[in-house]
């Protein structure tokens, strides 16, 4: 697996620099015994206590990339590294340098590896950087390898041994940081140089007065390079201080971005605080079992939100729509995977979330879209987001289908693997399911996240009043298509409406609708949803036919079903599964269903609610039958008006509805009328 090979990989570098670097420390050693006198050899041990001393004094920095944050701990020690290194030579150097990085590192991390390795690697960078400062005092000023340099040849000679010493101790952490995190090394290298030269570059400053200063003696020394190195030492924390404050904003607007385009998303696409949670586990789970780094969990916890940003760009007819897509409609909803990779393609995020967006509903057998990807070419996060993210969508009721069992949501997977799904991921998954849900039902009871998408605030009375500068439309039904009708359905729909003439209330009026409706188009159940002008709530007030008591006075909610789809969207709607428009119990009851069809009551404006019929033995309610349903609708929208604004209901003789045509049969002359009425 990835993170394994990652870490493997690590670990090897991580001992070789340990190795190498312990083998020049001890290698130092052995040569100061044997070159230096016994004078040196104690003033080199007498660093000792002075570079422990100094370590009590260190500045930690997180270093600013990456999810999983490094740290690397600077003290001024490397100014007396650099005398050493002027005074005795490289391996003395060496030594001092192998003593500070293991004394360092240790106060800051306890772990013996990871103090091995800090040791090994200050004594390369010390080794390297002894070797540019004598290159640089032997063939660049002809002077000896060994003391009594001139202050002009130790300042020259200190810039390249320092910028040598920042590159190799920055390179060679980098390194390990890249394997760890499988990233760029030369990338990571180059970002880290940026903020950590700033800190290293001063120490040759220092070490050149203090070289300067203890031409004279020691004294002079202390005096002049104390003071520097302890504003040094404040400087290093202001730096560092500002650097993570800079940090932390950075998290800070990533997390507002996440939470604003959160909001983005709930404005369009119903998005569940319980889902969001659950995918996140899911996925997350997934990823470390299958290796994947610490930024790649990130990016499916942010994905798991930000995936369908791009259906901002998706009309609301389609997105909310409660059934089948047509092939045009499609079309338009395949383009929010593009539409979502381009909107936070422009979000510089820290992690990869961009590929998961843009790839989430790619095909293990190249069959998806937006790219086609197939197999391992589609990037291990979006496999993984499509599985998780698939399966808790199976689970959940949705407009356009029930809820599948957990068993049925298993087994779907399992059809589908090979084809749809990544089989490794899909095996992953269901293995650990239990493990997941124990997580998930760990959670029970806690306070959810918000992810920023529930809104307070509503518009003020003066707002509402507000209207668009060039005016507000009509709101007139628009023009209808031209319809043409057999008299036999002329002639039911006039007795249609001279019944409705003589209804005295709403009760009356949907008792004779219904009766009368049976002879102009075939149903098994038909259901009135009514809209209450006072509170706003949708019901059932009326249903005929076979299970019409499980639907009477049944309450809707706004969108809930085909029925509150059709009212909030205004728009008549026709399905091959009527068990769309129930609950999941409720449905149970409609199974033997075939089809149903939904219309709005509008009359000039004016929402009453919607009439649904529903069929068993009709497969599907062709545009002709429609066509009838629409009209008889509007009729008795209009007949709903008309009630409403009688001042007296039980009067209704004289007041006609949709027509006024008396008599008990058809003439030509009426028949034609009739046909116009319904045209115009």
């Amino acid at each position: 697996m990835a993170r394994a090979k990652a870490e493997k990989k690590a670990l090897i570098y991580q001992t070789a620099v340990t190795v190498a670097g312990l083998s020049l420390w001890l290698a130092s050693v052995v040569l100061i015994f044997i070159r230096h006198p016994p004078r040196e050899q104690l003033i080199l041990i007498a660093f000792v206590p002075l570079i422990i001393a100094i370590s009590l004094f260190p500045n930690t920095f997180t270093l600013p990339s990456g999810i999983k944050r490094d740290k690397i701990t600077f003290t001024l020690s490397d100014a007396f590294v650099f005398l050493v290194a002027c005074w005795y030579g490289v391996l003395p150097a060496v030594f001092v340098a192998g003593v500070e990085g293991f004394v360092s590192s240790r106060r800051s991390v306890r772990r013996f590896s990871s103090n091995l390795f800090s040791a090994g690697m200050i004594s390369l960078a010390a080794a390297a950087a002894g070797a540019a400062l004598n290159t640089t005092l032997r063939y660049g000023f002809h002077e000896g390898a060994i003391k009594n340099h001139s202050f002009l040849a130790v300042t020259v000679s200190l810039l390249p041994a320092t910028a040598v010493h920042v590159l190799v101790n920055v390179g060679l952490l980098s390194k390990l940081f890249a394997l760890r995190g499988m990233t760029k090394f030369l990338k990571s290298w180059k970002q880290n140089l940026s903020w950590a030269a700033p800190i290293a570059l001063p120490t040759s400053a220092v070490a050149s007065l203090a070289y300067l200063a203890f031409q004279y003696n020691w004294l002079v020394m202390v005096l002049i390079g104390a003071p520097i190195l302890i504003a040094i030492n404040f400087g290093h924390r202001q730096y560092r201080d500002n650097l993570h404050q800079r940090i932390e904003l950075l998290e800070k607007a990533h997390r507002e971005t996440i939470e604003a385009l959160a909001v983005a998303i709930n404005a369009k696409d119903e998005v569940t605080h319980e889902h969001v949670l659950r995918v996140q586990i899911y996925a997350a789970g997934v990823a470390r079992l299958l290796g994947c780094t610490d930024a790649d969990i990130e990016a499916l916890k942010a994905g798991a939100l930000l995936h369908d940003i791009g259906k901002i760009a998706v009309p609301d007819y389609i997105l909310n729509k409660p059934g089948k897509l047509t092939a045009a409609e499609f079309e338009k909803m395949k383009m929010h995977t593009i539409v979502g990779a381009q909107i936070l393609g422009r979000v510089d995020f820290h992690y990869p979330v961009v590929p998961i967006v843009r790839h989430h509903h790619e095909r293990w057998d190249g069959c998806g879209y937006p790219d086609g990807l197939q197999g391992e070419a589609i990037p291990l996060t979006a496999r993984i987001l499509t599985v998780v993210d698939c399966f808790d969508a199976l689970r959940e009721d949705r407009q356009y289908r029930r809820g599948l069992t957990r068993e049925e949501a298993v087994d779907f997977l399992l059809k589908n693997s090979g084809s749809q799904y990544d089989p490794k991921v899909v095996g992953i998954f269901i293995t650990h399911l239990a493990e997941f849900e124990a997580e998930i039902a760990a959670h029970k009871g806690q306070p959810l996240p918000t992810f920023g998408i529930e809104s307070s605030e509503k518009l003020s009375e003066a707002a509402q009043k507000v209207t668009p500068g060039a005016g507000l439309a009509a709101t007139a039904d628009g023009p209808r298509e031209e319809i043409s009708f057999s008299r036999k359905e002329l002639a039911a729909v006039y007795d249609l409406v001279q019944a409705l003439n003589g209804a005295a209330d709403h009760v009356a009026l949907m008792d004779v609708f219904t009766d009368k409706l049976s002879a102009i188009v075939s149903f098994d159940t038909c259901a009135i949803t009514m809209i209450a002008p006072d509170t706003g709530q949708m019901f059932v007030e009326h249903a005929t036919g076979q299970n019409s008591q499980l639907i009477k006075a049944r309450q809707v909610a706004l969108g809930e079903g085909i029925t509150g789809w059709v009212i909030a969207n205004r728009e008549s709607f026709s399905s091959n599964d009527p068990c769309l428009d129930f609950p999941v119990k409720m449905a149970e009851s409609f199974r033997s269903y075939k089809t149903l069809a939904a219309f709005p009551l509008m009359k000039d404006g004016e929402l009453y609610g919607a009439l649904t019929v529903y069929s068993m033995t009709i497969a599907e309610y062709d545009k002709d039958q429609q066509k009838l349903l629409r009209e008889t609708a509007a009729v008795l929208a209009d007949s709903l008006s008309t009630i409403s604004l009688k001042p007296d209901s039980t009067n209704v003789e004289s007041q006609p509805v949709a027509s006024d045509f008396i008599g008990d049969s058809l003439t030509e002359v009426e028949v034609t009328s009739l046909e116009n009425s319904f045209t115009n």
